[in-house]
């Protein structure tokens, strides 16, 4: 059994050396041209809500403070996303908006 198995040993190595060798190249880069351009409303810039009005004050409990401050911040969120995604369709299309951070 030890014999066989050295012979086999030996043969794989033996044969391995007379195996092909593979030259290594780069991949290719395919590019395919998107045809279909969406419509004009669809790549439309989003509008910022406006601001609340400064001349008010409003106590709010701080469970709705929270919520209100998730849905503001996920609206911005969605918003620059969006932009994100018609400027890489058409740059260009809309102009930068002012990032404010909470």
């Amino acid at each position: 059994m030890t014999a066989l198995m050295a012979i086999g040993s030996l043969l794989s190595i033996a044969l391995a050396g007379c195996s092909p060798r593979l030259e290594h190249r780069p991949a290719e880069i395919v590019a395919v041209p998107v045809k279909d351009t969406p419509p004009a409303n669809l790549l439309a810039c989003p509008e910022p809500p406006p601001a609340f009005p400064t001349d008010q004050v409003a106590i709010l409990p701080a469970p709705l403070r929270t919520a209100l401050k998730t849905l503001v911040l996920h609206d911005r969120d969605q918003r620059v996303r969006f932009r994100r995604l018609v400027a890489w369709i058409a740059p260009g299309t809309c102009p930068t908006e002012p990032e404010n951070h909470p």
